[in-house]
């Protein structure tokens, strides 16, 4: 990995094969503060909420949504973006850090699924890959989770980093003493590659304004 964040991604040959179809995002920003509370965010939140719920922007979001909600199903797996979107329109974004916030805001404005973690906490070069029946990998929960045969799955160096259905490790978690920033969109059928750039944008722009971060840099990935 070079000094400005870039990060080597390869997508394997049975992924490109099974899905050639869904983009991969990824988007790092260096050198952020975390942070629990702040007004400014408070009502930069507040705005962006009113924006996200206008009935126009809400169609898009929901109809992507709704396509995330399909691909779980078929492959037996509950989505948490419906909740989520539900939650947000009744009582807006949560408030619980800058980092969590964050993911939850570029999710919830673009109808995208997306993990925010400790960029220093992956080893080596990422592959986008299928898992094989039975792989399985520490959850951020703590709980084993058991990959089915060929599942999308990220993996580094030494191990799977994230299921797109199970969601990321316990190795790569974000927490507080987090400095260094990596938020990556997994896509299903029909989630165009714009979508993904604009809620990693959102999500880049946002951790430089409120946690002062440094160097974005973001990139989609076509099989």
């Amino acid at each position: 990995m070079n000094m400005l964040g870039e990060i080597n991604l390869t997508i394997t040959e049975t992924y490109h094969h099974r899905f050639p179809d869904l983009p991969f995002g990824i988007g790092t920003v260096h050198d952020c503060t975390y942070f629990e509370k702040s007004e400014s965010f408070k009502i930069y939140k507040r705005d962006l909420l009113r924006k996200m719920r206008r009935r126009a922007n809400l169609a898009q979001i929901e109809e992507r949504v709704h396509l995330y909600d399909q691909f779980f199903k078929e492959w037996g797996y509950p989505c948490p973006l419906p909740g989520h979107l539900k939650r947000t329109i009744n009582m807006g974004f949560p408030i619980v850090n800058l980092y969590i916030d964050t993911h939850i805001m570029a999710e919830m404005c673009h109808g995208i699924l997306m993990a925010i973690q400790d960029l220093d906490r992956f080893d080596g070069p990422w592959r986008l890959d299928l898992a094989q029946e039975g792989e399985t990998f520490e959850g951020v929960s703590g709980r084993m989770l058991i990959c089915k045969e060929k599942e999308i799955v990220l993996r580094d160096e030494k191990e799977i980093v994230c299921s797109l259905f199970q969601g990321p490790d316990s190795r790569t978690k974000i927490d507080e003493s987090s400095k260094n920033i990596v938020v990556y969109v997994f896509t299903a059928p029909g989630i165009q590659g714009k979508h993904v750039s604009d809620g990693i944008q959102l999500a880049l722009e946002i951790l430089q304004q409120f946690g002062g971060g440094k160097d974005p840099w973001q990139k989609v990935f076509h099989p």
